[in-house]
């Protein structure tokens, strides 16, 4: 802006001195000029840079609470074995006395575990006494012994193979089995009396020895309860308890 304003005080100049020299070179005439120097002034304005703050962000867990619902289940009785005139009942499963010998053990032992021992097919005179001919067969679960038959019975006949008996005489191998009416070995015969039907129970000496007891529960040819005690009177304890026909001495 100064150098345009200086740009035109030098034409004005340039100008006055051409219509000057036109004139007698003797005469000379001044010009007084005069320069004006204008300041300019430029404001630049502020600039005000605003740094917005830093803007964090937290975030906050939402809080959960959980419930645990408890609940409590009752589990189902353990299977058992009850003993009974007619058979055994081995959890569910009830083995009448004409059930097959296999299907036999494989109830019991669904109960009380594997056999300790299985005769197979042997001859009926041995260690077991003289039982039911031509073959038997015994499978112990301790001092649980099944025994089984090929013979005629009231259950099968012509060779068919089945349970027939079994007897229990060691109350702690397998532990504690009872008849269906509750009365186990140690059980007295006096309970065996309040248990059962008194009018079917009979009391005896064994024929082996006159101070042992023999007792029976409806006692059949084929079917009943029976075994021995430490004497005769309601006091004495059952020592063992037999199922069916059982093994002659």
């Amino acid at each position: 802006m100064i150098m345009k304003k200086y740009a035109i005080v030098l034409a004005i100049v340039g100008v006055v001195a051409a219509s000057c020299s036109s004139d007698d070179a003797s005469a000379t005439t001044t010009v007084p000029v005069t320069l004006t120097s204008t300041s300019s002034t430029t404001t630049v304005a502020e600039t005000t840079t605003t740094t917005a703050a830093e803007t964090t962000t937290t975030t906050v867990a939402e809080a959960t609470t959980s419930s645990t619902s408890t609940t409590t289940t009752t589990p189902p009785a353990a299977a058992k074995v009850e003993l009974s005139d007619e058979g055994i009942q081995a959890g569910a499963q009830w083995i009448y006395f004409g059930f097959d010998d296999d299907d036999t053990v494989t109830h019991i032992s669904a109960v009380l575990g594997a056999p300790t021992k299985d005769t197979g097919w042997i001859d009926p005179f041995g260690d077991y006494g003289v039982c039911l001919g031509p073959k038997m067969r015994a499978v112990e679960w301790g001092s649980l012994v099944t025994l089984y038959t090929r013979g005629n019975t009231d259950f099968w006949s012509g060779g068919v193979e089945h349970f027939y008996s079994y007897y229990y005489t060691d109350v702690t191998n397998p532990p504690d089995l009872r008849t269906t009416e509750n009365i186990g070995i140690g059980s007295s015969l006096g309970q065996l009396r309040a248990a059962y039907d008194p009018t079917k129970i009979v009391i005896d000496e064994a024929f082996f020895d006159p101070s042992v007891g023999f007792w029976s529960y409806d006692l059949q040819t084929w079917t009943g309860l029976w075994g021995y005690a430490t004497g005769q009177s309601d006091a004495h304890a059952i020592t063992s308890i037999n199922g069916g026909q059982g093994c002659g001495e």
